[in-house]
């Protein structure tokens, strides 16, 4: 499987404490049959781990926009220290992807 062109984006989140967190999120938009949901597979690099998510958005892209309507949820399948994800990358979003299709539906690159 070639690797997809992931967009990437340099994040901060604060804590409850005032600290801040830096991050890195990589972001892939998968195709799928559907009109109403965008399925994003998502890599998180957080300071002493790595994740990989699905992130569902879902919403009405209407034109009226009383009846516009928005939500998203998020599935973390995986979270492991940085070297192991590091060298199982492929691997891990192919499982990934696989197992999200087994939930979702169908869901390509």
């Amino acid at each position: 499987m070639s690797q997809p062109e992931f967009e990437v984006e340099n994040c901060s989140w604060q804590t409850k404490d005032g600290k801040v967190v830096k991050y890195t999120k990589e972001s892939y938009q998968l195709s799928a049959w559907e009109d109403w949901n965008e399925y994003h597979l998502q890599i998180t690099r957080w300071p002493k781990n790595t994740s990989i998510e699905i992130v569902i958005l879902s919403g009405d892209q209407g034109y009226d926009a009383e009846s516009r309507w928005s939500s998203s949820e998020v599935y973390r399948y995986v979270k492991l220290p940085h070297a192991e994800f590091d060298a199982q990358r492929e691997q891990l979003i192919q499982k990934v992807v696989e197992l999200a299709n087994r939930q979702f539906g169908y869901l390509t690159f």
